[in-house]
Parts: C-alpha cells; structure tokens; sequence
C-alpha cells in the first residue's frame, strides 16, 4: 500500500493479490453468500444452517470455516438443535458487523480506486463478484463512502429518496425535513467551508442525482465544481468532493448492480 496515497493500492504487490484473489474465492460461492444472508438475520449453528441452505453438513462445515478465516463470521458457545437424544453445545455462528454492506464496500473501493486493475481479469473478477453480493444478499442499493478523516470507512446505505450531506450544528435542525441528514463531525468542518447543508443526493427511478445547495466552499465531482443548484446523475465510482483542502469531505459513490463502466 502506497503510505503516501492512504487508499491506492499497487497491483504489484504481490502478497497482496494473493490476500484479494483468496477474498474473491470465499465470496465467489453463491452458498457462502447465502449463509451470510441467512446468519444476518439470526445466528445458528452448523446443523441448522446446512438444513436451512439444504446442503450437506460436512460442506456447511467447509463454508463456514472459509468465511470464519476470512473474517467475515464469528462463533460463540451455543445450543445446538435438538435431538432424540436431547440438546447439546454447539458453536452459533454470526455475521460480523456490517459484513455484506462492508463487502460491497471493500469491493467497490478496489475497482474504483485502483486503475492498475482495469482490463484485467481480476478487474472481471471484482465485478462479478459485486454483483452477485447485490443480487444474493437483496442488498444491491447504492451507497456513499466517507474517504479520510475521522470518519474513513464509514458507509450509508441510500435507503432514502433524498439524502443531505453537510455540517453539524448542535441545535440547528435542517431545513429539508422530507430528507434524511448525513451530519459530519466538526473535523471536516473545513473552516465554514461545508455548509451545513451543503449537498443533496436524490433518487428518482435507478438513477441518484448529486445537487449542490449552494454551498460555500463548493460540491465536485471527479475534480469537476457543479453549478449552484445543478443536478448531476452520479455514476459508479463517482468521487465527490464537499469543499476542497486538508479539511473537506471527499465521498465515494458506489452503485454496486451498475459496477464496470468506471471513468467511460
């Protein structure tokens, strides 16, 4: 990982292909994908969930110890089903949080960020294995990343119509009261230049569109200011930009049923 970058990673770094080729291969099986969704609802343990999946135990076990390695589950002590000779211990499995909703950002951010990837079969690799995610899990909405700062990693789903990205002010409600209200914490603050409500996602049918609200310090994409008030349709690996320095907020957008067509 370049140190100096924080999110481009080198795809010659060979230890590192590896790691994602081995990620690739736990999530590239639609029967892990469904363990996953399944154990997001509630935790079991291995005997239940090869019968809820209809698959053998002796696989489930298989399954279970590749997401288990990967990091993607966890066990705890448990109760096992019962049976004719009464009820035993049992490991119960349950997802980590945020598992899905994490792979779906894990995987967008590798095949937007790095363009060493792009033509390649592992570019291939990455997209398919998105999309399968979305189509497995139901949970194929799209969604912003934050990119730095405090709040790095984090995820919102766009479970919403609208959504309103800016500042937060200690009791200062929002002005749109129909929209939901991503509220950054003061280290993005970037001098007043986020406004408080700086920018707004709508969605109408597939399609988000990025709207500046008149902001001070301005809303970009991929580098390019929008006029005031002008609707943008974003795209799969849309970077945006709320105000620009050391201190704004740089967001990823990421659409995971329409992934592949970065930068065209």
């Amino acid at each position: 990982m370049d140190e100096t970058s924080g999110t481009v990673l080198h795809a010659d770094d060979r230890e590192f292909l590896k790691e994602l080729s081995e990620y690739l291969e736990v999530l590239g099986n639609s029967t892990r994908l469904r363990i996953l969704t399944l154990l997001e609802k509630r935790p079991l343990d291995a005997r239940s969930i090869s019968i809820e999946i209809e698959t053998s135990y002796e696989n489930t076990k298989k399954h279970l110890e590749k997401l288990l390695h990967s990091g993607l589950i966890a066990r705890r002590p448990g109760v096992g089903r019962e049976t004719s000779k009464g009820i035993h211990p049992a490991w119960e499995y349950f997802p980590s949080p945020g598992a899905l909703e994490g792979i779906q950002r894990d995987l967008g951010v590798f095949s937007t960020l790095n363009r060493q990837f792009s033509g390649s079969s592992l570019e291939e690799r990455i997209i398919a294995v998105r999309r399968q995610v979305a189509m497995e899990s139901g949970k194929g909405g799209s969604m912003v990343v934050v990119m730095g700062g405090e709040w790095d990693g984090n995820q919102l789903l766009l479970t919403e119509n609208c959504l309103v990205v800016g500042r937060f002010e200690p009791g200062l409600p929002g002005s749109a009261p129909d929209c939901a209200f991503l509220a950054l914490p003061e280290s993005y603050r970037s001098v007043t230049r986020i406004s408080r409500e700086h920018a707004r996602i709508t969605r109408s049918g597939t399609t988000s569109y990025l709207e500046d609200c008149g902001s001070t310090g301005g809303t970009y994409v991929n580098g390019k200011r929008l006029g005031e008030r002008q609707r943008h349709a974003l795209r799969d690996g849309d970077m945006i930009d709320l105000s620009m320095g050391s201190f704004g907020a740089k967001l990823l957008f990421l659409d995971p049923q329409l992934p592949g067509d970065i930068g065209k």
